[in-house]
């Protein structure tokens, strides 16, 4: 079966399609084409396909791909549907393979799909521009939670008797995120299912231009919220699991039997047709206990299609937590390696590292350069683990906010690493926040001398 996408289009004399800011530079060359074009498409009343994309999965997992439309035949265009098609051959093994489409990880979109043609624009922007698009947003809509965790990277920018953005408000952000061009939108807390209105949350994400995606304790994953989830159009959970010993994990968390109703929800949410995954994180002990290798155990047993395996960052709970309680760089080529090796077999779950992803030989870090992170108040910061922010969603448009952040001379530019784990971003950014807080702590306050000096140096 053949998918068709449109890329770029006019409509009533108005670029169209995810192509449409991409190539908004391009008008002078095109210029008597797009008028023409743009006249008749006023005249007819109708939209005019500029550019399209006809694909397929063929029964090998291979994608294949043609342009079409009347641009189909320009150089430009076959390049980029031909490098399309590679870029995607290139990704390795499907996860999950439903309807015609290939899962590769829960933190992107089904290929084809609408929303994969806008991570196929964001590709063509960032070639063009030097840096990528906003393509995931992690919202934390809500503070309230049931657990009590140690190591909460939220804790600090959580406050009681501080209403949590009302329904509305979230919807017209959410709607500013995806014209950005976000098409990985996932909802967390504290625990996003205490909203009661988190399924019209969910639902109110447009599915043919973002997936949407969720982190959860797991808790409250029973038959009837699994339901409405699936019915509102999630995409993937992430269910939060600490350790592969049911006891340390509820000790870890506060909460009597989390482990367990923690497991159980997770393999509703994959029986109602999911794609679920476990969020875990990795310490120097538990990497040479074997902790890490039980936890893949884990992840086997239960049918997780994907394990997240975190560094342990020094955030939150932990914003003061001694280097010798992090990862080395040895630690992460051992995680590495152990990802490596397990994924290479080709066998449930895949295996995503944060050593591996935001490190030298993955994308760098994500924080201020396809991601952002938005607290239950509308605070925008670079990553949930950066307690640092540019302004407020509830006083200035998401795109303000981005462009601001991604011209900030720290986040201009891609870094091979976890700038919260490196000492000398810590010692501009981090340390000098007041014990006090504000949390997050407005970065432009920390970017200069004298503001550093006004900014008390931190106690703990």
């Amino acid at each position: 079966m053949t998918d068709h996408y449109q890329l770029l289009g006019v409509d009533a004399g108005d670029l169209t399609g995810p192509l449409a800011k991409v190539v908004a530079e391009e008008v002078e060359k095109y210029a008597a084409v797009f008028k023409a074009v743009g006249s008749y498409s006023k005249l007819a009343r109708k939209n005019v396909e500029l550019l399209g994309i006809d694909c397929y999965v063929d029964e090998e997992a291979v994608f294949h791909a043609s342009p079409s439309g009347l641009l189909a035949k320009e150089t430009l265009a076959k390049q980029l549907v031909e490098s399309a098609e590679r870029a995607i051959n290139v990704k390795g093994w499907p996860i999950v393979r439903r309807d015609g489409k290939l899962i590769f990880t829960m933190y992107q979109p089904a290929i084809p799909s609408a929303p994969a043609m806008k991570v196929l624009a964001a590709r063509v922007h960032h070639q063009r521009t030097g840096h990528p698009r906003a393509s995931t947003s992690t919202l934390q809509i809500t503070g309230k939670c049931q657990a009590d965790c140690k190591h909460c990277s939220a804790a600090r920018h959580m406050y009681k008797g501080r209403p949590d953005l009302p329904t509305e408000v979230w919807k017209n952000i959410l709607r500013q995120i995806e014209d950005l061009g976000v098409v990985n939108i996932v909802f967390t807390g504290g625990e996003p299912l205490l909203r009661p209105d988190i399924f019209e949350l969910v639902s109110w994400v447009r599915k043919d231009e973002s997936n949407a995606m969720m982190f959860t304790n797991g808790l409250l994953l029973d038959d009837e919220h699994v339901k409405r989830l699936v019915d509102a159009g999630l995409f993937s959970v992430n269910v939060s699991i600490d350790s592969a010993d049911p006891a340390a994990h509820d000790a870890m968390r506060k909460v009597p039997n989390c482990f367990d109703k923690a497991i159980a929800g997770l393999q509703r949410a994959k029986d109602a047709g999911l794609v679920v995954g476990i969020s875990t994180y990795a310490t120097p002990e538990g990497l040479h206990n074997g902790d890490v290798n039980r936890m893949i155990q884990l992840a086997v047993d239960v049918g997780a299609h994907e394990l997240t395996i975190f560094d342990v960052v020094p955030t939150g709970r932990l914003l003061q937590e001694h280097a010798a309680n992090l990862l080395s760089d040895a630690d992460k080529d051992e995680l590495m390696k152990i990802e490596e090796e397990w994924n290479v077999q080709r066998n449930l779950p895949h295996i995503i590292t944060q050593a591996h992803v935001n490190g030298p030989k993955g994308a760098g870090c994500y924080a201020g350069w396809f991601q952002f992170y938005m607290t239950a108040y509308g605070d925008m910061m670079p990553c949930d683990f950066t307690p640092l922010t540019v302004g407020n969603a509830t006083e200035e448009p998401v795109e303000a906010l981005w462009n601001r952040l991604i011209a900030h001379p720290v986040y201009a530019t891609n870094c091979n690493h976890c700038r919260m784990q490196d000492a000398s971003f810590r010692a501009k950014y981090i340390d000098h926040i007041p014990e006090a807080g504000p949390f997050p702590y407005p970065i432009c306050d920390l970017t200069t001398p004298e503001g550093r000096e006004q900014a008390p140096a931190s106690t703990k």
